[in-house]
């Protein structure tokens, strides 16, 4: 396994995203998503001509990194915002709202499929990854990147509290939330797992309300504000990373993203 350290993209948050305004997610989560993007994407390699799926595309910042090896691109999101600025930023792209449970899309269509993020809020995990494999060609490649469970450890503690707060998912599903399930979930679904990393990235939050502005973008923190509304939420975050402020109000947080590429078999 090996860890990605490039200086260049030294500085990015948490990966667990899902806010529905467009300039948001692209002020806050790009910048952040940015280091798992490209070091997929480099393991994948796309070259002109691939024909590409990012399955929850977001903004688009992903696909236009392939588009710029000379892919073929194609993209969905269940967000109708967030395709609004993928639409602008890929005019040519063939982008549509749609379930990553249930591809629009025919067996083998694909050359490369990608999704960063976005497994882990289909139940189960495990139909996402087959609706993933099955778009794929054989021989084709499936590359799904995360944020670690336990990376950083302030972000993990907020996180897990909040997941408390709110009512589990099924019973019989569990939750991929690390490289080795990803691994197994991927294995299960016939894909044959060839490369898997990790990119290790430090992000500044300049204050303690960027880094709330932050944690909110996690589709779980959204569901718990949902629940149990904004104020108790936020009670939870301030128990949590109120007393790792420094001096001049920042915070520092170090995040371990993980991803694997597998190969279709059928």
């Amino acid at each position: 396994m090996s860890t990605d350290d490039d200086p260049e993209d030294a500085m990015v948050g948490p990966v667990q995203v899902h806010p529905q305004n467009g300039a948001a997610f692209a002020d806050v989560c790009e910048t952040q998503l940015r280091p798992l993007y490209i070091a997929s994407i480099g393991a994948l390699d796309p070259r002109p001509g691939t024909r590409l799926l990012h399955v929850g595309c977001g903004t688009g910042a992903a696909l236009a990194l392939a588009a710029q090896n000379g892919a073929e691109v194609t993209g969905l999101d269940a967000s109708v915002e967030l395709l609004k600025v993928a639409r602008e930023r890929l005019p040519d792209a063939e982008l549509r709202v749609a379930d990553a449970a249930e591809l629009p899309y025919d067996r083998g269509c694909f050359d490369q499929v990608i999704a960063f993020d976005a497994i882990q809020y289909v139940e189960p995990p495990a139909v996402a990854v087959g609706e993933l494999a099955r778009v794929t060609r054989p021989g084709g490649s499936v590359a799904i990147g995360l944020w670690h469970n336990w990376s950083g450890r302030e972000a993990s503690a907020f996180l897990n509290a909040v997941r408390g707060l709110v009512p589990p998912g099924s019973p019989s599903s569990q939750p991929v939330r690390d490289l080795a399930r990803l691994r197994e979930v991927m294995v299960e679904a016939g894909l044959d797992v060839y490369a898997f990393a990790e990119v290790i990235r430090r992000y500044d939050f300049a204050s303690l309300d960027a880094a709330w502005k932050s944690m909110t973008s996690s589709p779980n923190v959204a569901r718990a504000i949902e629940v149990i509304g904004h104020e108790a939420a936020h009670e939870v975050f301030v128990a949590t990373f109120g007393n790792q402020q420094r001096p001049d109000g920042s915070i520092q947080q170090e995040n371990l993203f993980q991803y694997a590429v597998g190969r279709a078999t059928s």
